[in-house]
Formats: C-alpha cells, structure tokens, sequence
C-alpha cells in the first residue's frame, strides 16, 4: 500500500499511475490533499485502471479534516477522552465512516488505542483517549463500531503499545522497558478488548521491546515473535494487520529498502504499508521465494486475505466516487451539530471557586478580555461579547516589560478578566507554547482582579499553572478552534453545562476524572437547527426569500434571529447598511426599532412599576400625570392607551410646524449644542429645550375622537414615557437600561447610539430631505423622537436581534433569565393577552396580537392566539409564541432612503419568512 498525496501536478500522477499498474500495487493510503473533489477524482482514476479495485485508506485519526481541506475536522483522542458519553463516539465513527465512504475510502487507521502513560509523548500523547486503560477500550469500541457499522475498516493502532515512549518513532526508534506483565496487564488490554468487539485490523508500532524481542535493533514491526506469535498466535488475532509506515526512520534506520518489506511480510504482516521503494521491495521478496527463504503460498495467502476483505468491503461491485454534491455531503449540518455537541461534552472546568462560572450579575462587574497569544478577535472573544459588555485586550505571549507592566495597570482597574491563552501546541519539550512571562503577567494580574482563565491547550500543561493561586476559575479547552472558543464561552456564561472530566493525570491538584459540571440553560444558546430536529435545507428559503428582497430593494439589508426551546437556532445577517454596497450588515450592528420601542422600551418598564404596584392599568391618567387634570385626557384610563383605544389621535406631526418656507425655523433650531439648545435631532440640528414643552402641550390639547374604538396611536406612548418618569424619578432611558438592558446582558440597546458606538456599526435609516435634509445616520429616524433628543416612548431605541432575543427569551421564561427575576409571570399573561376583543380590539397591552377572526393580522397564518409581538416603521418586528416556545426577530433599514418604500409589507416579506420558520417547525415534529 503507498503512499498518495492528492495535492500534486500531472507528473506526479503519471508516475503513481504507473507504478500502480506496473507492480499491482493492493492500495493506497491518501496524505495530504488540496480537496476532496480532486482527490474523489484521482480515486476513480486509479480504481478504474486496474481489474482488481485497490484498498483506498488514509490516517484519518479526527476525520479526513486531518488531510484534506475544506472537510470536517473531529476533536483530537485526548479532547474525546474527556467525553462522558461513549454514544458520542459511536455516531463520531458512524458519520466518520460515512464521509469516508462517501469519498472513496475504504480504510481509516483509526482509533489509537495506547494508553498515553507518559506525559512526554512527543508522538502519541493527545492522539490517546488517556492513561486509565478502562477508558480508552470502551471509547476505541465506540469509535471502531461507529466506521465498521457503516463498512469502513477500522484499525487498531499502534500495536502493542506505543503509550509510554519519549522518541517519536518518525524520527528513532523508540525503546519501551515495560515488563511483559505490564504490557499484557496494561498496553495490550484495549487492543483485546477491540478484537473481542470485533476489530477489522491492527496497525503495528516500529518500537523496540526487550521483553518480547531482544534481538537488537529490532522494531516490532519485523518481529515475527511480536506480530505472528504475540498477535496472531497468543491473542488469536484473525483480522488484517497493517505495518505502520515503512518509511519511518523507526524501522528504516537500521534495514535497508526492500529488506525492509520482506522482514515485514516474513514477521507476520498482512499489508506492507508505504515502503520506501516499491521495486526493490518487489525484487526483494522475489528473490527470497527463488532462494527457498519464502514460499509463494506465503504470498498467495496474503493475496487471498487481501481480496477477501476487498469482497467485504464491496470493492468486487466498484461504483465511482460521485462528484455532485460532494463538499456538501461532507459537510452536513448533522456533522457540525456532532461536533459541536463533542466539544460540549469534552470542556473541562478544572477549578470554579464558589461557583463562578456561570457567571452573574454581570450589570454590577466592570468586565474584560484579555487574549494571550493571539492580536485578532477570535470566536472566543466575539462570542463573549454576545453575552456581555467586555472590553477586549491582547497581549504577546513574550511582551516586553514596559507594555507588560501597563497592561497590568489597565486591567487592575477591572473586576474580572476573562483570560485565553491562545496559539498554543501540543508538544511537552516545547512547554505546549505556554511561556513563562505569560504564566507570571495571569499571577500577577490574578492578584488585583478576580480571573477566569480559559486554556486553548494540552492538559498536561496544568502543572505549569498550579503556582498561581488566586484564579478563581480554570477551564482545559484541549484545542484552540472555533467549536472550542464557541462552547468556552457557553460556559463561561452558562448556556451550556460544562461536563468533561480530565483524562489524565496532570499532576497532584489534577487528577484524572478533575472535573465540575455547571448550569446549562441558564442564558442563550447558539446551535444549529438540527439540534432541534429542524432541517437547514428547510430554513434555506428564508435566505431566498431575503435575496430576492434585496434584488427588489425592498431594503438594502437585514438581520434576522429565531430562538426556540433557548437556542438560538438561525442566526444571520444579509445585505448592506445601504444600496452603496460597502459596509455588510453584522451581527453586532444597530438598527432602529422604530415602534418597537414601545415594547422594549416603554411597555416593559411600565410592566415592571405594575409588577412593583406602582402602576395600575385601570386609574386615570391624572391619578400619574397631575398636569393632566382638567384636559380632555384627565380620564383616560392607563389600559385605555396601552391598547391604543383611548381617542387619541394616530400621530401628530410636530416638525411640519417648525418648517418654514422649506426651512427649519432657527428659533428653534440652532447648527450647535447650547445648553438652551440641547436637544439633538440631527447634525448640525439642536432643538430649543423650551419647545419640548410645546410639544406636550400639543399633545395635551389635541382632541379626541368621537368614538372608542382601536386607533394605533403614537400619542400613548409619549404620554406612557411620561408616566413611567414620574413614577420613577428616572428618565424612560436611564430607567429601562437599568432595569433590563445592562442585567440581561443587552450590550446594543440603547437610546441616542452615537453616543456610545461608532458609527459603522449603526445602519442609516433615511435620505430626509423634508424635514433635517440630510441622512439619518445614528440619529433616531422618526421626527418627533428627534425632537425630544432621541428619547421617546414611541421610538428612538436602537438595537440587533441578538440583544432583542434575551429580552423576549426573558418573558418566555415567565420573567426570569440567568438567574435574575425580572417580571411576575402572572404579569406577562395578563400584559400579552387580548385586553378588548369584544370592541374588535386585538392588542394587548402594549403588545400587538394576531388578527382577530375574520381581520385582518400583523402576524404569519400559524402563530397560536397566545403569541404576541410588534413591527416598527424602519422595517422591524418580533413576534413570540409561548405555545411553541419561539422567537422570530426581523430588523431592516427599509425606509433608506426613501421612508415611502413599503415593498417589505408589499411583498409580505416579515411574515413569509415567519411562515418558513413555523413549516420548518412542522417538519421537525
């Protein structure tokens, strides 16, 4: 079998071919590739120039990621030793297996199943399951069954045990003194118990092993004590058995070419696996059955068992590798959730004093992060950041004395830091890349602020830490990837539980099986939707949906969100701030909520003062409000204008009055901020703060209509916001943050943005050229919220779904999230149902609600009558659904640059996309 790289030019692959036809080569084995595309290609090339196929395998220890590009990359052995959950495995090998298949391949030299008793392993080490013996056999049972259920050959490797070695067998030939009691008690107990479970092959190690060989220099490979007597003969070994590589300077070093192979073949091997030199091996094996040193029937046996395994495999009804589909097939979402759910399950929290992790009160903690290792924002960090505010730092892994020390100066002023030490590797005799100056700047540091260190490495790299005492909480990541730097900070914040257990022994303070498990579910989770049995393909149509919007221009981009059952299941952004094209639409972005301001922001603090009984839904408005007594909305009852049927009128537009001739009236308007003139409504735009008087005033006076019946009006909830103020003696802003953004974790939302983001990350929402004559940039777009400064109960908040999704997931959870109780339930059910059906009014209270029977409906035709939810007029809305424990968040700029371009609701393209995700839903059940 020898030795393919796929990734080479057409000369190379002359010479492959033709060795492969010259010498009837059994197999190949595939190493490093460009693309499975070419190398699926080469795989049908070379099995449809021979009359018998030939064995495709390749050493895929975590997948084919581990030789080929964009394909799947599983965790290391060590990482999986950590999982509790053998089940995991067994589906890691089936869905191995299938993507082995899928490509052409027929054997995967995979599990190693050494037992890693040596911490300084340069060569097994974290591609071991661990060092308890127990553990390892049943987690390679689980791996080997998952491939050889789906019939890929697993291999057993590295026969009789490469566990306790301090030479890498590439480089040497490493020598193991174990006695033979202790191999047979030790390193051979997983290897017995594979091949009681039914183990397809075994690959055998070039180590020298006095107590079962002495012959000098002699690898085990070439030792036909060790490979017939010991495998086949005492262990009773029938499956194939493999070499390992016979160009390893193991075996290499002390045997020639060609003498090489025939020792091998000679010592008991099935499979002479990547020799050096093909023709020489050849004539040298020819040579030994003229000579009388081998028998042909040696060499036809071999032969015989080769083609009986290639029948078992199905290699006697060859079918090509089929090309279409092919990158997606290798990596499916279900692929992605197992690996996630991997990585989950592996996480360690080695230390997490007085339960820290996960963390709370965050509103109370000034919070960084600092990145050891790594200047670029890493999947760590930016999934941090979606639960909370932190402030980001880096810092080299040797940084010279002057920036250590001001580095140190700057976070001391923090409570809590949460460290990742980043770019590490797995090698013991390099200190895993973990330096010195790094481990002294996190004691030093863990002296003036309270830290939690996340380490993206090796877990034998524990011990270096184990001078620093004030951590307060320690997690072993084992590996430095985006799964890894996702779920670190699930945990961190409590979305996900941590349950790995150390599979080694660290040293005194970290034994083996070290490992606390924490509270899951107790913020947001980001998964995938098959981890909700929903069909990603299925959820596609959103992205078409979206795309032809677009194309309409319907809106020039867009964030969309939905949350069930906690996780996050679609999370995306599409298009650009504007039509312009420059700055793509992010996560992180704000966007204008317009009218869902009224929820967010008014309607949940007036919730709040109800639930505190400081506000009641059936007193009069001048029972709150004084300076409302003897005005025609002195008797109008709070519930009245939650539910927009109090009379008033649907908006009033205040700016028209202060235009004149086209221009802006400069008596209430001046280019710059005076402390007369305070109030921001644009650039270069600051409004008279007497004039905000004039504006309740025209509020107070405006008449009412003749009837009572449901008018959407804005008056309400620049009359709540007052109310919510005189109640609290805060302002609507400093009230609503206080109480609900900062605890939540609500990093985004807030009123007047520009005074604490950069503009990049706020999305414009309108060309104005009546009123500001100018682009609304970072500037609330609705001209009355304007005029009072940003701030309004109708409008003026901004914020991304991400954030939203925390406070709607809040009354999902009938008020209470991370930890923190924030609302009664019986609140939430009264304040969401229908308040007024009877006067064909569907609102709730401050809410909106499906249409009622026969109307007319802001929501998608499946939503359940206990949902709720509100839409804004810049293009966004939200909708929940307690029946179905779901969240759908839309948020769009599609009043750029025309406020009078309606083709979202035209084109029905908020509710469609709702209607998508309830089909999905259906099909999942």
């Amino acid at each position: 079998m020898i030795r393919v790289l796929s990734d080479k030019d057409d000369a190379y692959y002359r010479e492959i071919l033709k060795l492969t036809c010259d010498y009837k080569v059994g197999g190949v084995c595939f190493f490093k590739g460009s693309s499975p595309l070419k190398q699926a290609k080469l795989t049908n090339t070379l099995q449809g120039m021979l009359d018998i196929p030939m064995l495709i395998s390749i050493d895929g220890e975590w997948g084919l990621g581990m030789r080929l590009d964009s394909t799947i990359s599983f965790p290391r052995q060590m990482t999986l030793g950590a999982v509790q959950y053998d089940s995991l495995i067994y589906k890691m090998g089936v869905e191995i297996g299938n993507e082995c298949k899928r490509i052409g391949i027929n054997v995967n030299f995979a599990p190693v199943i050494d037992i890693n008793s040596n911490p300084a392993n340069p060569v097994i080490n974290i591609r071991s399951f661990g060092e308890n013996k127990y553990k390892v056999a049943k987690k390679g049972i689980a791996y080997m069954k998952g491939m050889q259920d789906v019939g890929v050959l697993a291999c057993g490797k590295h026969f009789p045990g490469h566990g306790d070695t301090d030479t890498d067998s590439h480089l040497a030939l490493p020598i193991i003194n174990h006695s033979y009691e202790i191999i047979d008690t030790l390193d051979l107990y997983p290897f017995k118990e594979l091949m009681k479970n039914g183990l397809g092959s075994v690959m055998v190690a070039h180590l020298h092993i006095p107590s079962l060989d002495t012959t000098k220099n002699s690898a085990s490979t070439l030792s036909k004590k060790i490979v017939t007597g010991l495998l086949k003969e005492k262990l009773g070994f029938k499956g194939f058995v493999f070499t390992d590589a016979l160009d390893m300077k193991g075996v290499s070093k002390y045997n020639k070419p060609g003498f090489i192979e025939l020792k091998a073949l000679m010592a008991g091997n099935d499979i002479l696996l990547l020799p050096q030199n093909v023709p020489a091996a050849v004539t040298e094996i020819q040579k030994a059955i003229d000579d009388g040193v081998i028998s042909s029937k040696l060499v036809e046996e071999k032969c015989k068992k080769q083609l009986l395994y290639k029948k078992q495999l199905g290699l006697n009804k060859f079918i090509p590798v089929k090309l279409e589909n092919l990158y997606s097939d290798l990596n499916s979402p279900e692929a992605n959730l197992l690996q996630q759910q991997l990585y989950e399950n592996a996480i360690t929290v080695v230390k997490n004093n007085n339960e820290i992790i996960p963390l709370k009160n965050i509103e109370i903690q000034k919070l960084a992060f600092l990145s050891i290792g790594d200047t670029l924002p890493k999947t760590f960090q930016n999934y941090l950041c979606n639960y909370a505010t932190l402030d980001a730092f880096n810092i080299s892994k040797l940084p010279k004395k002057e920036l250590a020390d001001s580095m140190q100066n700057l976070l001391s002023k923090y409570d809590l830091i949460i460290i990742g030490l980043h770019n590490t590797n797995i090698f013991a005799n390099k200190q895993f890349g973990i330096t010195q100056p790094s481990i002294d700047f996190i004691d030093s540091l863990s002296k003036k602020s309270k830290i939690i260190l996340d380490i993206f490495a090796n877990p034998y790299c524990l011990p270096r830490f184990t001078g620093i005492k004030n951590i307060e909480a320690m997690l072993i990541s084992y590996q430095d990837n985006q799964f890894a730097g996702k779920i670190s900070a699930e945990i961190i914040f409590g979305a996900v539980g941590a349950k790995g257990k150390l599979p080694i022994t660290a040293c005194v303070e970290y034994p083996i099986n070290t490992g606390f498990e924490t509270k899951s579910g107790f913020r947001l989770k980001y998964s995938l939707p098959e981890e909700l049995n929903i069909s990603s393909k299925k959820l596609a149509k959103i992205d078409s949906i979206v795309n032809s919007a677009i194309l309409a221009k319907a809106f020039p981009g867009c964030q969309i969100l939905a949350v069930k059952d906690g996780k996050i299941f679609y999370q995306k952004s599409f298009g650009f701030h504007t039509y312009e094209n420059k700055t793509p639409v992010k996560d992180n972005d704000l966007y204008d909520l317009a009218s869902v301001t009224k929820i967010v922001a008014t309607t949940i603090s007036a919730m709040n003062l109800y639930d505190k009984k400081k506000l009641d839904l059936d007193k009069k408005l001048e029972r709150y409000l004084p300076y409302f007594s003897g005005t025609n909305k002195a008797d109008l009852l709070i519930r009245d204008v939650l539910t927009h049927q109090a009379k008033l009128k649907a908006w009033i537009p205040f700016y028209k009055s202060t235009i004149k001739e086209g221009k802006v009236d400069t008596n209430i308007y001046k280019k710059v901020y005076s402390k007369g003139f305070p109030n921001r409504v644009a650039d270069s735009l600051y409004m008279s703060e007497a004039y905000i008087d004039t504006i309740m005033k025209t509020i107070i006076e405006s008449p009412l209509q003749k009837a009572k019946e449901y008018l959407y009006s804005d008056l309400g909830f620049y009359i709540m916001r007052k109310v919510v103020e005189t109640i609290t003696n805060k302002k609507l802003d400093e009230y609503a943050d206080l109480r609900f953004y900062k605890p939540l974790g609500m990093t985004t939302t807030c009123f007047q943005p520009r005074n604490k983001f950069d503009l990049s990350r706020i999305i414009p929402t309108e060309v104005d050229n009546e009123f500001r004559k100018q682009t609304i940039w970072g500037d609330v777009n609705d001209q009355g919220a304007a005029m009072l400064g940003g701030v309004s109960g109708h409008a003026g908040l901004f914020s991304s779904a991400n954030d939203l999704a925390k406070l709607f997931q809040m009354l999902l959870q009938g008020g209470e999230y991370a930890g923190k109780k924030y609302l009664n339930k019986s609140t939430i059910t009264e304040w969401t149902k229908c308040q007024f059906p009877e006067n064909n009014n569907r609102r709730g209270l401050g809410f909106d609600k499906p249409g009622l029977s026969g109307k007319g409906s802001p929501a998608c035709k499946s939503v359940s009558p206990e949902s709720y939810g509100h839409s804004g007029f810049t293009g966004t809305y939200f909708w929940v659904d307690p029946k179905e424990n779901l969240i759908y968040i839309f948020l769009s700029n599609r009043t750029y640059p025309d406020p009078n371009n309606f083709k979202i609701t035209e084109m029905n393209i908020r509710t469609n996309i709702h209607e998508v995700i309830y089909d999905a839903l259906k099909n999942a059940k």
